[in-house]
C-alpha cells in the first residue's frame, strides 16, 4: 500500500471518529373550572431510572442547514391540531397581511408566511437554539443572578426533561393542583418522547431533530387552543378589544381579547395566542429583552406604552405573541438550570448530600408554579384541575 493511500485511510478514520465524538449544541382564557381530573388518592409510581444516559447540555445550534420549518412542521402539525379542534380551525388559515403590525415584519424568514401555524412553528425553531434568558430583572426572586450574561444558555433541547411523579409535582406545583396518575402518565409519555428525540438530535440524527421540533410545536399549538383560539372571535372578545383599542387599532380575526376577573387591574387584560398582558414592565419584559437581542433593527421599547403593547400583542400575524410563548418555556428552564435554590428547580436536581447538581447536569420541567419557575401558562400548572389533561391529550393525539 502506498503512503498516499495510507494517509487517506487514516484521515477518513480520524474524520469519522471526530464526528462521532462531537458534542452538538445548539392563561388565562375563560375555562370551565369544573374538573374531571381530581388529584390521585394514591401516589403514582416512582419514576424509573433511564437506561440510556442523557447527553450533556448543548452549547450551540444543531438546526439542520436544509430544515424547512414551514413545510416540515407548521403545515402538517397545524393541520393535525386544527383537526382536533375541528369546530374552529384557526391555525392554518392565512391572515390579513394588511392588518400586520411592524413586529410581524421584523424577520425576513417569515415573509409570505401568514398563518398562525407558521409563526408558532418558527418561534419554536428559534428556541431550539440556546440563548440567555432575559430574566435579570426578576433573577433575585428565583435564586438567580441579576446579571444575564452569567446565565447558562437554555433551549428547548438544551437539557433533558425531568420525569415527574405525584411526589415531585407536590413540590413543584401549588397545593391542590397535582393531577391524577392518568394525567401524570401522559406528561411522562411526552417527556420520554422528547428525551428520545433529543438524544437522537444531539447525536446528529436529522429525523430526531424534526420530531422534537414537531412535538414542541404541537404542544404550543394545542396550548394556543386551550388559551385563546376557541373564544377568539366571540362577541365578548370583540367588545373587550373595542374597550381597550388604541387609536386606529382594530382587532384582527383569531386574536382574543379577554378580561380576567381574577386578576388585578394591572393584569386584567390578556391578548392573543398565549394571553399576555400589554404591560411592558410585566411578564413580557423578558420576551422584549430577548426579542431586542434577536432583532436590533426592530426593537420594542422596554418601557412601551399600553397602546403600543396592544398593537404588538394584538397583531394580525401574532409574531411577538408566538415568540413570547416559546420564550416562556426556555425562560422557565433557565430558572431551573441557573438557580441556586432547591425550591426553584426539580427535586431530581438535588444530590444526596443536599447540594444542587451543576447547571449543565440538570433536567428541566414545564410543570412548575409561577412563583417557583416563572411559569406563564395555566395549563402547564393544571390551574383549573382539568386544563393540563386537555393540553396533554391534544398533544399526544395522533402523530408526533
Amino acid at each position: 500500500m502506498t503512503n498516499t493511500n495510507t494517509t487517506k485511510i487514516l484521515l477518513a478514520a480520524l474524520i469519522t471518529l471526530t464526528m462521532s465524538n462531537t458534542a452538538f449544541a445548539m392563561a388565562k382564557k375563560p375555562v370551565d373550572s369544573g374538573s374531571n381530573d381530581s388529584p390521585s388518592t394514591s401516589p403514582s409510581p416512582a419514576p424509573s431510572t433511564p437506561t440510556t444516559p442523557e447527553p450533556p447540555a448543548t452549547t450551540g445550534s444543531i438546526v439542520p442547514a436544509d430544515f424547512d420549518v414551514y413545510t416540515e412542521v407548521a403545515g402538517p402539525v397545524g393541520k393535525l391540531v386544527d383537526s382536533i379542534y375541528q369546530t374552529y380551525r384557526e391555525l392554518i388559515p392565512e391572515r390579513d397581511q394588511t392588518m400586520a403590525y411592524k413586529t410581524d415584519n421584523a424577520d425576513m424568514n417569515l415573509d409570505t408566511r401568514y398563518r398562525f401555524a407558521d409563526r408558532i412553528a418558527y418561534a419554536i425553531e428559534l428556541k431550539m437554539s440556546p440563548s440567555k434568558a432575559g430574566l435579570g430583572y426578576v433573577g433575585s426572586s428565583y435564586g438567580m443572578s441579576s446579571t444575564e450574561s452569567s446565565y447558562l444558555e437554555t433551549s428547548l433541547i438544551s437539557h433533558p426533561l425531568c420525569t415527574v411523579s405525584s411526589s415531585s409535582l407536590t413540590k413543584t406545583l401549588n397545593s391542590g393542583k397535582v393531577p391524577s396518575s392518568t394525567v401524570i402518565n401522559k406528561v411522562n409519555t411526552f417527556t420520554n418522547k422528547m428525551n428520545e428525540y433529543r438524544r437522537g438530535a444531539l447525536n446528529g440524527d436529522r429525523t430526531s431533530f424534526v420530531k422534537a421540533t414537531k412535538l414542541w410545536t404541537k404542544l404550543m399549538m394545542c396550548m394556543s387552543y386551550t388559551e385563546s383560539l376557541t373564544t377568539a372571535d366571540t362577541s365578548t372578545s370583540g367588545k373587550v378589544a373595542t374597550k381597550y383599542a388604541p387609536s386606529g387599532y382594530r382587532r384582527p380575526a383569531g386574536v382574543l381579547f379577554y378580561e380576567d376577573p381574577a386578576q388585578d387591574a394591572a393584569s386584567r387584560l390578556n391578548i392573543g395566542l398565549f394571553q399576555f398582558t400589554p404591560t411592558a414592565s410585566g411578564n413580557v419584559q423578558a420576551c422584549i429583552r430577548e426579542w431586542n437581542k434577536l432583532y436590533p433593527k426592530n426593537t420594542i421599547s422596554t418601557s412601551a406604552s399600553q397602546a403600543e403593547m396592544i398593537r404588538v400583542l394584538g397583531s394580525a400575524m401574532q409574531s411577538f405573541n408566538a415568540f413570547c410563548g416559546a420564550a416562556k418555556l426556555t425562560g422557565m428552564f433557565a430558572v431551573q438550570v441557573n438557580t441556586s435554590k432547591s425550591g426553584n428547580t426539580h427535586p431530581s436536581n438535588l444530590q444526596s448530600n443536599g447540594s444542587l447538581k451543576l447547571p449543565t447536569d440538570r433536567c428541566v420541567s414545564p410543570h412548575f408554579a409561577a412563583g417557583k419557575s416563572y411559569n406563564h401558562f395555566g395549563p402547564l400548572q393544571n390551574s383549573t384541575g382539568s386544563n393540563l389533561n386537555e393540553l396533554m391529550s391534544c398533544t399526544l393525539n395522533g402523530e408526533y
